[in-house]
């Protein structure tokens, strides 16, 4: 009698957590794996974007605006000779700062000159030409020059190269670890994919001129070497164990 009892009272606890008699034994458990993979590609530069400056300091604001117009004037004639297109040459960045100095004496800044600037973007298309680029900048009277950012035309295409490779190392991974569980991959849940192109590698710059400016080209002056790029992508994904 005690038995029969307890049967009815654990069926109506059933039903009442909505669940019916048996679910507990057929529902299939829900296992997943989660990876992550990681690609990378590489390609050669065929381009290199070039970011220099002029700055002068006079007490003349127009002398100023001469001087550094000038040198500006005169990179445009050396760069047009060079081969490059006015469209891949950008000089319209301009600043003009004042120029104080401390007065003890008065007790207040002084004003004593003006400081001019102008920035020069430059692409270059035949890396051949950048060290003679650079070299001539500085002849005219560029003084400022930051190191050439290289770049590869093919970019895209090879930053999805990273990606298909990332995804297959986190398939690959997944597989892995459920052959050792003694089980199968089946669908994947989720993916999360990231790309990274971290900063183009910098061509080693010896920016000391040889004593003979016909000496080799400008890029053999100047110790100029590219090297490959990397473009690297993660995948994150989440995929169904199945049993075998």
């Amino acid at each position: 009698m005690k038995t029969l009892a307890i049967r009815p009272l654990l069926l109506s606890a059933a039903l009442l957590a909505g669940v019916a008699p048996g679910a507990y034994a057929d529902e299939p458990s829900h296992r997943h794996v989660a990876v992550s993979g990681q690609g990378e590609a590489t390609a050669m530069p065929d381009r290199a974007r070039v970011r220099m400056g002029v700055t002068k300091v006079s007490p003349d604001l127009a002398a100023a605006e001469t001087q550094v117009n000038t040198i500006v004037r005169a990179f445009l004639t050396e760069a047009r000779a060079l081969g490059l297109r006015d469209e891949h040459i950008n000089t319209t960045g301009t600043s003009i700062q004042p120029e104080y100095v401390w007065d003890e004496k008065e007790r207040n800044n002084r004003l004593v000159g003006y400081r001019v600037s102008r920035d020069i973007e430059a692409l270059v298309l035949d890396l051949g030409r950048l060290g003679d680029v650079v070299l001539r900048a500085t002849k005219v009277g560029v003084n400022q020059v930051q190191p050439p950012q290289l770049e590869s035309s093919k970019e895209r295409e090879v930053q999805q190269q990273a990606l298909v490779k990332a995804t297959e190392d986190a398939q690959a991974r997944a597989r892995v670890i459920a052959s050792t569980l003694g089980m199968k991959v089946g669908m994947v849940h989720t993916v999360n994919a990231s790309e990274s192109g971290p900063p183009p590698p910098m061509p080693k710059m010896a920016m000391m001129r040889m004593a003979a400016d016909g000496a080799g080209g400008g890029n053999e002056q100047m110790g100029l070497n590219a090297g490959q790029l990397r473009y690297s992508a993660s995948v994150n994904a989440e995929f169904e164990l199945l049993p075998p």
